[in-house]
């Protein structure tokens, strides 16, 4: 099936990954038209050297799509304007290509195609169809005679999990407010019984100021999935926009500390959350992910009533080693190294030796955050602090997370807290880390696609909850 269809571009679940010309966000400047009906795809021509030429976008699309799915990914490569190939390599590709069967398994078809225009260019929706689901794959390309793409974009759109019952809950806007911060969020409510218990949703880190109360990366909305989940079993919670997304020039650089971006802000929202008449206040909980589930003891230690903490993907290191451990696996993860990703690696290697040697000021920026965040958290030691409440602990690990290590981190918290009695842990096999299932190894680009976080996970963080 092929529709066509002219559109305003929101750019609300469409994530950029590769080879945009100037910019690799999608705009917000189209005019809506017509609607039109597409006459069918001219068949496309050949090369002297016998290479497939697209008569259209399309076309286009189509060819790229087949020589990813075939490992072309160095003649995919040719497919772009020479002006965007330097954004994008084969190792790219091959990253965005992996990341898609990882989520959906794989490769069947092409089912689909919807044209539009985005940005000046003509462009296609590709639904593909994988062994485990659909997903789109937006192309851009110029109006030439044989169209050369421009850019390419995950373009899936979030939908509820199976596993959410939303006549189970209600939902209730809420703002999280402090001196210097409105941070709108949401509390969601279970329709039954009173005196629940509720949680607390924690951000990790963010220097782009991408955080929404969703934690919204394209087609994925992590925190929703988790707190329509609880709140379909019976647990309250309390999310909001992370302030770097909801009011980014509070701080300056030198004030950007893990209490002031990672700590206080919940300390705020869980008395908030206290206060809704359907809560037990002894019950209530913290959620904490990544940077948010590593600062999670100190949020027990200032609070000092809190009823548990969940620690999701928390490192149990020093914050910088993940870093680099990170973008690491991104250069390497596939057969054809990713130039850009290697380039930054080296450079952020060569910049970890600052970090380790302390050589910089609270204001400086430094492998992309400020001073003040690698000060304060350098002096942290989250271990010693979890080992020193007496909050019941509840530590969760996916074991394809390439950002946060089984090995380093999570099995160091089981060592750490071997002595305590209510502290608990769950190892998840196939899912990263962000808690979502994925086949062979995890990238970046899957984080983009429509992929609920996994159902065990949502059970036994409401199970957990619901004990307290």
């Amino acid at each position: 099936m092929r529709r066509r269809r002219f559109l305003t571009v929101t750019g609300s679940s469409l994530a950029a990954i590769a080879g945009c010309v100037g910019d690799e966000t999608p705009d917000e400047t189209q005019t809506e038209t017509d609607t039109q009906t597409a006459t069918e795809t001219t068949e496309p021509t050949l090369t002297p050297d016998g290479t497939e030429q697209p008569a259209d976008v399309v076309a286009a699309g189509e060819l790229l799509v087949s020589d990813m799915h075939a490992g072309r990914f160095e003649a995919a490569v040719e497919r772009f304007r020479s002006d965007a190939q330097s954004a994008i390599s084969a190792g790219r590709l091959e990253e965005i290509w992996l990341g898609y069967t990882a989520v959906g398994g794989p490769f069947q078809r092409v089912a689909d195609t919807e044209e539009t225009v985005q940005s000046g260019f003509d462009a296609v929706d590709l639904s593909l169809e994988f062994d485990r689901g659909t997903h789109v794959l937006r192309v851009l390309a110029d109006d030439q005679d044989a169209p050369a793409i421009v850019g390419i974009f995950v373009n899936d759109e979030y939908s509820r999990p199976e596993y959410v019952d939303p006549n189970a809950f209600r939902a209730e806007e809420a703002t999280v407010e402090t001196d210097d911060c409105l941070m709108d969020g949401e509390v969601t409510i279970p329709a039954e019984g009173d005196s629940v218990p509720g949680v607390v949703l924690v951000h990790g880190s963010d220097p782009n100021g991408a955080a929404d109360m969703d934690l919204t990366t394209g087609g994925s909305k992590p925190f929703k999935d988790l707190a329509d989940g609880l709140a379909s079993r019976g647990v309250a919670v309390l999310r909001y926009d992370r302030r770097s997304h909801a009011c980014p020039n509070s701080l300056a650089p030198e004030e950007w500390t893990l209490d002031n971006i990672t700590v206080d802000d919940p300390l705020v929202a869980i008395e908030q959350l206290r206060a809704v008449p359907a809560v037990d206040s002894d019950r209530v909980a913290v959620a904490g992910h990544s940077l948010g589930g590593m600062a999670a003891p100190r949020i027990a230690e200032r609070d000092g009533d809190l009823a548990g903490i969940a620690m999701l993907a928390a490192p149990a290191r020093n914050f910088y080693e993940i870093f680099i451990q990170q973008f690491e696996h991104l250069a390497t993860v596939g057969e054809y190294e990713w130039d850009a990703m290697a380039e930054h690696y080296e450079r952020w290697d060569e910049r970890i030796d600052r970090i380790r040697e302390g050589d910089y000021s609270d204001s400086d920026i430094v492998l992309g955050y400020p001073g003040a965040l690698w000060s304060s958290v350098d002096a942290y030691d989250q271990v010693a602090t979890a080992k020193a409440i007496d909050t019941p602990t509840f530590v969760l690990q996916g074991d394809r997370d390439y950002q946060v290590s089984v090995t380093a981190d999570f099995e160091r918290w089981q060592t750490q807290l071997a002595d305590r009695p209510d502290a608990s842990f769950e190892l998840y096999g196939g899912l990263n880390h962000v808690f979502q299932y994925g086949e062979g190894p995890s990238t970046q680009t899957e984080y983009t696609l429509a992929n609920p976080v996994d159902r065990s996970v949502v059970e036994d963080i409401a199970s957990w909850a619901s004990s307290l």
